[in-house]
């Protein structure tokens, strides 16, 4: 058990109803009843009322009228003994009672993240789950929130422990010719290992592609393209339901990225307004707005192109599969893809002919939404046709133990070279210096295990926690 006892106020600063410090450590139940010697009759998880004094000394000032609380070790959050304190929030209330704490024996204050790490140390939970705490606090959407109380569940753990398995099976294996080296050659040339080899690349590389739980975790960006004055920032003052972006009958009102973060069916979304694009122009300003206007919508995971209705190209007059209608001014190559590009064709209300529900670009059909963006019921049918291309860029996937962070994907290219290593000795069948290949190769796959134990906790360093838990806040 530590020897250390800490404590920090668990609930987030500022002035509110009740505020809750917690104590952590095995002087946690002495020190809070010391401050509240209701808590030393109680049980344990039973809530008490009391005086909360600054001290046991029978003239010690009473501080607040509070619930007390206790939690034997290990059936506690940290599998510590745990104490937690329910006052009211006021700040003189809650830093006297801190400070109270604080002079009690064997009791500092905790460091960023250190409850949670406790938890971590004590086997409560593994650093996966950490994280998804870390991330559920965090969260401001539902996808968010939904990820992050999966990964505190524990899938994203189970994820890399069932590798780690199949890397130790593996190593089993190897190791078998290391106690019989008259058995080595067959071993290491058995199917099956060569298998499991490549069953494990196959999968890690499938994992480092997923996009869906950084997308998730960190938001998605939508980037709204096209020409100068074809209602783009009114599109964007549209869907934030304020006027964010300047509109203006002037041509290039717009010169640099304009910004708002909004939350869509559930995800968080950064949407970027950007300078028009047009062939030409001799505004060195303009020249670098459209730059970057470019740059925005190659790396966007969607893409709005906006065009004025009354500029499509049309046969006849009329709109047919056989006389398709096409863009007067389409988006350069490459700023649109397939699965992430929508075309809003502004102004719809000024023509009076049907509009097409598809527009071939770069030879690819792309979804068609018109609309008079000044009307009120814009926005809602622009959220409905953002919709599908919002979820299928962050996956719908419910169930997934999506890499969220880059420290996992670090963690498995880290087994994943490894492991390939270790398959190429097996299949060339190369040694050196004296060691056999089996040597070789089982070393290869126990570096392999470390890696992706380390995300886990199982085979980590002191060097590991501490990146883990920097990014926590004091009192979790």
């Amino acid at each position: 058990m530590t020897a250390v006892t800490i404590v920090a106020i668990a609930t987030p600063p500022g002035v509110g109803g009740v505020a809750v410090l917690r104590l952590s450590g095995p002087n946690a139940r002495l020190a809070g009843v010391a401050l509240c010697p209701k808590l030393l009759e109680a049980p344990p998880r039973r809530l008490v009322w009391g005086a909360l004094r600054n001290g046991t000394e029978a003239d010690s000032e009473v501080i607040d009228d509070a619930l007390a609380v206790w939690f034997a070790g290990p059936a506690s959050f940290t599998g510590e003994d745990v104490v937690e304190l329910h006052c009211h929030g006021g700040r003189a209330v809650v830093a006297a009672v801190l400070q109270a704490a604080l002079a009690q024996p064997g009791v500092r204050m905790a460091e960023r993240g250190e409850f949670t790490r406790r938890a971590v140390e004590h086997g409560k939970m593994d650093l996966t789950a950490a994280e998804g705490l870390a991330d559920l606090i965090e969260a401001e959407t539902e996808a968010q929130r939904r990820q992050a109380l999966r990964q505190l569940g524990g899938v994203l753990g189970e994820r890399f422990e069932s590798w780690r398995h199949r890397v130790l099976a593996l190593l089993a294996q190897v190791e078998a010719g290391l106690d019989f080296p008259d058995e080595e050659l067959e071993i290491l040339s058995d199917a099956k290992l060569a298998e499991g080899m490549r069953g494990l690349l196959t999968d890690w590389d499938s994992a480092l592609q997923e996009e869906a739980g950084r997308k998730v975790r960190e938001g998605l960006s939508l980037a709204i393209l096209g020409a100068p004055n074809a209602g783009k920032s009114t599109l964007l003052n549209a869907l934030s339901g304020r006027e964010v972006a300047i509109v203006a009958a002037t041509a290039g009102t717009t010169r640099d990225v304009v910004r708002q973060m909004l939350e869509l069916v559930g995800y968080r979304l950064e949407v970027a307004d950007t300078a028009g694009l047009r062939d030409q122009t001799t505004d060195a300003i303009e020249q670098e707005g459209m730059k970057r206007a470019k740059k925005v919508g190659q790396n966007a995971d969607v893409v709005l192109w906006v065009a004025d209705a009354r500029t499509l190209v049309m046969k006849g007059g009329l709109f047919s599969k056989a006389a398709p209608a096409t863009l007067a001014e389409p988006p350069p190559p490459g700023l649109m893809a397939e699965g992430r590009g929508l075309v809003v064709l502004s102004h719809a209300d000024l023509v009076k002919h049907d509009l097409p529900k598809t527009l071939l670009v770069d030879g690819l059909d792309y979804p068609v939404l018109a609309l008079n963006l000044q009307d009120k019921g814009a926005a809602r049918r622009l959220q409905a046709g953002l919709a599908p291309l919002v979820q299928a860029q962050a996956g719908l996937a419910e169930g997934a133990a999506w890499l969220t962070r880059e420290r996992h994907q670090q963690a498995v290219r880290a087994a994943s070279a490894k492991v390939a290593e270790a398959l190429r000795l097996c299949l060339r069948g190369a040694g050196g210096q004296g060691d056999s290949v089996a040597e070789l190769v089982a070393q290869e796959l126990r570096e392999a295990a470390a890696a992706i134990g380390s995300v886990t906790g199982r085979t980590t360093s002191e060097d590991v926690l501490d990146v883990v838990f920097s990014t926590f806040c004091i009192g979790k």
